[in-house]
């Protein structure tokens, strides 16, 4: 027999996976006691299939205000009509109150006994598909003589090149200020889907990159411009210096110019423009040999032409990743699901016609991808995970 104390554990873990709390560690440890032995992959089916055990955990939820998320806590969304907009409120999970763990730990106990005729011993039980959990600190370093780094979160290192130190320190990386050396030499952090990583600039310039991005950039910047090179997203802090402008070529197409400043650039090539926010200070947004000045809350669209000047763009939309949730302001299913593929690092398979939806709201970006792709049901659409690919059609 088990002891009771790791079947509460466990019990525990399961539960926080549902509210979309697990930590990476945590879920290492569920998925290694799940392979270890047929029982444990048993227990977890049933804590994950018992109606009576769901329905519990849910009567000590908080009421929200929002009856549409009322509904989708309880799994019964009528399907909207064919063009409706879908209402997704935030998902704390806040209908899960700390009671329900003590309920989880004490069903425990009666959820582990074997059911009448099921066999005790290696029976096989069916697999579940593999948890996705969300983006985390991970990036690739390509040094100026081709030298490739790999970075993660938990990596601490330092190295020196043209006159400047480099530290790393968890999802962070540091450039000391130093001078050139010669001809500028210059670096290349590359984020996968599925990362995103923070770097400090040799000035002292803070950029956040965001999944499937680049940035180029010399390890010691020249006397005249602070110039880097930007594919995907990032958001920057630049240092001012009036002596030194600084420049972000942005995806082949266009340039923002600042001298200090704090602005958001979206330029991945499978979003219909590239998009230029200013939060404070000031831009030049030069693209197809026309230059539009931004002031704090505009956004420059561009699209194959010139920049097009957005006076009140959603500022909310545009910074959500910074901040941690998915934001959709009448988005489509596609725009939703590319946003899903960078994070999450998975395809994406349309099978028959799918519907014309859209969707407001705003979904947490540190929930596992099942957890999320649940709060999208309410659309109408089937979502089904196989490996690391999600396959959409028509209920």
């Amino acid at each position: 027999m088990l002891d009771p104390q790791l079947i509460q554990r466990f019990a525990e873990l399961i539960l926080k996976e549902m509210r979309g709390e697990l930590t990476e560690p945590e879920a290492r440890e569920l998925q290694e006691w799940q392979a270890a032995d047929p029982q444990h992959a048993a227990f977890y089916e049933r804590m994950h299939s018992v109606p009576e055990l769901q329905a519990r955990l849910l009567k000590f939820g908080e009421p929200d205000e929002d009856a549409a998320w009322q509904r989708f806590a309880q799994k019964h969304f009528p399907a909207p009509a064919e063009t409706e907009t879908v209402k997704v409120r935030r998902m704390h999970y806040r209908w899960w109150a700390a009671a329900a763990v003590t309920i989880a730990a004490a069903a425990a106990v009666w959820l582990w006994k074997p059911e009448p005729g099921q066999p005790k011993g290696n029976a096989p039980v069916a697999e579940r598909p593999k948890t996705i959990m969300p983006a985390t600190s991970k990036a690739v370093l390509t040094l100026a003589d081709g030298s490739v780094i790999p970075l993660d979160s938990a990596g601490s290192q330092t190295f020196a090149q043209q006159g400047t130190t480099a530290s790393q320190n968890g999802g962070s990386l540091v450039y000391q200020a130093g001078q050139p050396m010669g001809e500028l030499q210059y670096n290349m952090l590359r984020t996968p889907r599925g990362g995103q990583f923070r770097i400090s600039l040799p000035d002292g310039s803070q950029v956040w990159l965001n999944a499937a991005s680049s940035l180029r950039f010399p390890v010691a910047f020249g006397n005249h411009e602070r110039k880097v090179e930007l594919t995907g997203e990032a958001y920057f802090d630049v240092r001012p210096d009036a002596a030194k402008p600084f420049k972000v070529a942005v995806a082949g197409e266009a340039e923002v110019a600042v001298l200090g400043t704090e602005f958001n650039i979206n330029a991945y090539t499978d979003e219909p423009a590239i998009r230029a926010t200013l939060v404070k200070g000031s831009v030049a947004v030069t693209a197809a040999g026309a230059t539009r000045k931004l002031e704090p809350g505009q956004q420059a669209a561009i699209s194959g032409g010139a920049p097009v000047i957005e006076l009140r763009p959603d500022i909310e939309e545009a910074l959500a990743w910074r901040n941690a949730v998915f934001y959709f302001n009448n988005s489509d299913v596609r725009a939703v699901m590319r946003q899903l593929q960078r994070w999450y690092d998975v395809e994406v398979e349309y099978r028959g016609t799918v519907p014309n939806r859209r969707f407001d709201g705003e979904i947490q970006r540190n929930l596992p991808l099942q957890d999320v792709l649940e709060g999208l049901r309410v659309s109408g659409l089937s979502f089904t995970i196989e490996g690391s690919k999600i396959i959409i059609q028509p209920l």
